[in-house]
């Protein structure tokens, strides 16, 4: 085959002329300086479908190619990609705070369209700065980055690390993107050398960030209706089925003649490629060109390979070719194997297994109960990871349900990413659980260290996450009032325990609903532990790097880099907010002024409004008077200055006080009775 490959190529280096053309005939074949290659096409014909059509407006100099209202930049047939203009969103202030103007992108894509999470990210610029984005609604999917920097002097050129710039991949499948943006301080702290923030969706092959930036941005690409755009990238299909569908309707299947079709990744649909020894348009009739004709081969196009075949061949050299082949996948398939375990090896290495090993066999902690599972026995627990077993998503990766061979149910956590960070958040994460032994933590069983991504199995919670029943579609208001307090107990346990329990405190830093998995009675067990720390007494933790989830994190942590115990009480007091209100933390639905439920929550707690924002189920269920002691905990929790905050045995101690009440008004109300 790769000798056949060989003859291909040198007959495309001997015989190449003219390249194929790329555009229908009679078709407009370029709009200023961008070409236009079928299935796309500008008038009636010259486009294989109606959601591909595009125009070129020529009040623009030079031209401008317009996929609707959106000015396209480049399209590609090759990787299937379309570079577009991207609106960039901007919310500017005055000296004294008061906004001088502000704009947020929402866009939606047609059906065979798509914005391309390999290609971008959402970027944000400014010193005073959150910026989230969103699907239409916001129930699919919500994320967002942060930027924070005391001085001009602190932005790093070129660095986008969250001081002065920040970025976050995107999700797969994303049709619909809103962009907005909002501040802590309306950029008052640094409005001299930083008046407004911007954000915007960037391919991450053109944005490179400067410091000048911070004090005027004006984007790469084109203006549009007086407003600056960056360049983002699109990708495209030219239909929604699967290949397999689509080939049975040849009057709308829409790759030519030998050319093959392949099942996009991102989202349904397909598309078509030229195949090895053929260059040219995959949607024009006859538009894969292959040269091998012309030394008298005869060329076969396939779904993946041409392979030309020279009418030289005679049956006796076939048979010791076939021979030969076969010797030779006989000894690939041993190397094969041999790599393969080595390969293992490697990896078991780099994971740090010899560490973990050498731990176990020590003695020293409660590692030793921690047992190392080979990759099969995961394969075989989860079906091969098959979709169907995601139990959820997350920053740090994905979730599965497994079952191992003594019929245990477990969740099996999949890291996100093949870098050295996701190692050793894993590594850490599996360390710190199993020296912990608490009923309301979950629980490590094991790990397996010989894959590309680390592996850890812990047990199984059942009802999934507190976010899931608090903003889910099919589980809104299906815990009590009663649960809820007894969550809110169970979680301020683990984290005193977390806190004050242990020889080293352990700071979890990423206290947030969905880390709180919920067992068939409601009683609660948090999870997640990937970039917690281990802190001595009487210290805090300096981070080069700000981490934890939107909406959640302490914005002092922001403004000093340093964590504390008190940040994961921040974090607490959200989830207390969420469990009153049943609303998110972060939502494009509300108001610009209610977006952040935790400054939402506190100023309607200054105005008196608290019973205004309850969650229905809860204004029915709870007594004011303990609704009263919620808010207030939940107020001391949000406290911006960190050092007025309570710790977490203090807010342990209050809630274990409303108990008490709790216990005292039903007494009083039975002797009433």
């Amino acid at each position: 085959m790769f000798f056949q490959f060989l003859i291909c190529i040198f007959s495309w280096l001997t015989f190449a002329s003219a390249a194929p053309p790329q555009t229908k005939l009679g078709c407009q074949s370029t709009c200023g300086d961008v070409s236009i290659p079928y299935p796309f096409g500008i008038g009636v014909g010259c486009y294989q479908n109606s959601e591909l059509a595009l125009e070129c407006n020529k009040s623009f100099t030079p031209p401008r190619l317009l996929l609707g209202n959106i000015p396209v930049r480049n399209i590609s047939l090759l990787s299937g990609t379309m570079t577009i203009a991207f609106l960039v969103s901007f919310n500017c202030y005055n000296k004294d705070g008061t906004s001088s103007g502000k704009f947020s992108q929402k866009m939606t894509l047609a059906s065979l369209f798509t914005f391309s999470d390999t290609r971008n990210k959402l970027t944000a610029i400014g010193c005073d700065t959150y910026a989230v984005m969103s699907d239409g609604s916001g129930d699919i999917f919500q994320s967002g980055c942060i930027s924070f920097c005391q001085n001009s002097d602190n932005v790093v050129e070129g660095s986008c690390s969250s001081i002065g710039c920040c970025q976050t991949a995107i999700p797969m499948g994303l049709k619909t993107l809103n962009v907005s943006l909002s501040s802590f301080y309306n950029h008052s702290n640094s409005w001299a050398y930083n008046p407004c923030s911007y954000a915007f969706l960037a391919d991450s092959e053109q944005f490179k960030f400067s410091r000048s930036d911070l004090k005027n941005f004006t984007g790469i690409g084109p203006e549009i209706d007086n407003q600056i755009s960056f360049l983002a990238v699109l990708d495209w299909v030219v239909g929604n089925e699967t290949c397999e569908k689509a080939q049975t309707n040849l009057t709308s299947y829409a790759c030519g003649d030998n050319s093959y079709c392949d099942d996009y990744h991102n989202t349904n649909g397909y598309r078509c490629t030229c195949p090895y020894g053929y260059e040219g348009n995959p949607y024009l009739a006859n538009g894969c060109q292959g040269l091998c004709l012309r030394q008298g081969g005869l060329c076969k196009a396939k779904k993946v390979t041409t392979a030309c075949i020279r009418p030289w061949w005679r049956w006796g050299w076939g048979i010791l070719l076939l021979l030969f082949v076969a010797i030779a996948f006989w000894f690939y398939g041993k190397l094969k194997k041999r790599r393969a375990l080595q390969r293992r090896q490697e990896l078991f290495k780099r994971n740090g297994g010899l560490l973990l090993q050498q731990q176990i066999s020590s003695g020293e902690s409660n590692v030793e109960k921690t047992k190392i599972f080979v990759t099969e026995e995961l394969e075989k627990a989860t079906d091969n990871f098959n979709e169907n077993r995601v139990l959820g998503r997350g920053g740090s990766g994905t979730v599965y349900k497994g079952m191992l061979p003594d019929g245990r149910i477990v969740a099996i956590k999949k890291s996100k990413l093949v870098d050295e960070t996701q190692i050793g958040q894993f590594i850490n994460e599996l360390v710190i659980l199993s020296e912990i032994n608490h009923k309301n933590i979950v629980k490590v069983i094991g790990c397996c260290l010989e894959t590309e991504v680390p592996l850890l199995v812990y047990e199984y919670v059942s009802r999934g996450t507190l976010s899931e029943h608090l903003h889910g579609k099919n589980f809104i208001s299906s815990i009590s009032w009663e649960d809820r307090l007894g969550i809110c107990k169970e979680i301020a346990g683990a984290l005193t325990y977390l806190h004050s329990s242990l020889s080293t405190p352990i700071f979890h830093r990423d206290v947030k609903s969905s880390n709180i998995l919920l067992d068939e009675n409601f009683k609660a067990k948090v999870s997640d532990f990937g970039i917690s720390r281990s802190v001595p007494y009487e210290q805090t933790h300096l981070s080069t790097l700000v981490q934890g989830t939107f909406g959640y994190l302490d914005p002092e942590y922001f403004h000093s880099g340093q964590f504390t115990e008190k940040s994961d009480v921040y974090g607490f007091g959200v989830v207390l907010v969420e469990l009153l209100t049943g609303q998110k933390p972060i939502s494009n639905t509300r108001s610009e002024e209610e977006a952040n439920l935790a400054m939402h929550f506190i100023s309607s707690v200054k105005e008196d409004r608290v019973l205004q924002i309850l969650e229905t189920r809860i204004a029915n269920e709870a007594r004011k008077e303990e609704i009263q002691i919620v808010a207030s905990l939940a107020k001391k929790c949000l406290k911006i200055v960190g050092k007025k905050r309570p710790t977490m045995k203090e807010v342990l101690i209050q809630l274990e006080n409303l108990r008490v009440f709790q216990h005292q008004e039903s007494l009083r109300l039975l002797t009433e009775e």
